[in-house]
């Protein structure tokens, strides 16, 4: 009896302790530095590091999704690093960036918390360039010991740690801390989530109730009990599914899971300037936040 028991526990333990997913991006340029030369450390970067109880996500995989989303490698945002990561179903994304002060380069690196959008993790350090390798090897294993998870730890996987926030709003509702990863037609939006979708009288008593903060690429949205969640301006896809490149960093359009005839539906729109409820063709690509049956 006892070897099945056993066998028994450790097939719970490896279901409990199943590895995290962590993704590096490509770390940027500053001062005095070129992208290409940056590229190289970055490259140096992601050989050592590889904390304990996390698999790495493949370049390739990185690249494609930053591709599909339009976003500028040398340029993006924190908020376009924390949708990457949602995309790749991530918990952890790196980052840095890398600058020349007078004759010394500088690395800066921090690890994003990718359901909280909040840094996990930060490290620095200086260099000659004479020395670039293994002080980039001994940075990343620094920051890697930052986020190891300890073996036995019981530490569930990003979906099941997708949380939510109460914002004190008066109908009790929850909020989810983060997107759903891509854009949906209307229809896809309530055959995938289902009442997970919020109504347009939720997104309204969100709008009303709480202080919506723009922060250059979206907005911070802050509850009566001074909670907040984020919504990124991610753009959207037009009913023929092109995204429109302009958009994205600009203004957000989310769907409603109330319909406003058999061809259109509503949702929240807005910009710097303004955040409004509007309705538009069902076929349209919109981002998606659900709140908490």
């Amino acid at each position: 009896m006892k070897k099945p028991l056993l066998l028994f526990a450790l097939c719970l333990m490896s279901l409990t302790m199943q590895a995290q997913r962590c993704a590096v991006l490509e770390f940027r340029a500053g001062v005095g530095i070129s992208q290409a030369d940056v590229d190289g450390l970055s490259a140096i970067f992601i050989t050592y590091f590889r904390p304990a109880g996390y698999t790495m996500v493949e370049r390739t995989q990185i690249d494609k999704a930053i591709d599909e989303q339009g976003f500028q490698r040398s340029s993006m945002t924190e908020n376009q690093m924390v949708r990457i990561g949602q995309i790749l179903n991530v918990s952890k994304v790196v980052v840095g960036d890398v600058n020349i002060v007078m004759g010394q380069y500088n690395v800066d690196t921090r690890v994003i918390n990718v359901e909280t959008g909040t840094i996990a993790a930060t490290e620095g350090t200086s260099f000659t360039g004479s020395s670039y390798r293994t002080t980039m090897q001994s940075l990343a294993e620094r920051l890697a010991a930052k986020i190891a998870i300890a073996p036995g730890s019981t530490v569930p996987s990003p979906t099941a740690t997708q949380g939510y926030t109460d914002l004190g709003l008066p109908s009790g509702t929850l909020w989810k801390n983060f997107n759903a990863a891509g854009f949906y037609t209307y229809d896809e939006a309530v055959s995938q989530f289902g009442s997970r979708l919020p109504s347009k009288a939720q997104w309204e008593e969100l709008k009303a109730e709480c202080q919506w903060s723009w922060t250059g690429n979206g907005y911070i949205v802050t509850g009566p009990n001074a909670n907040s969640i984020s919504l990124p301006a991610s753009g959207f896809r037009s009913i023929d599914g092109h995204l429109y490149q302009d958009t994205v960093g600009i203004s957000g359009a989310y769907w409603s899971s109330t319909s406003n005839s058999s061809e259109n539906a509503w949702y929240i729109y807005f910009y710097e300037d303004g955040v409004d409820m509007l309705n538009f063709y069902r076929e349209a690509g919109y981002s998606v936040r659900l709140v908490q049956n």
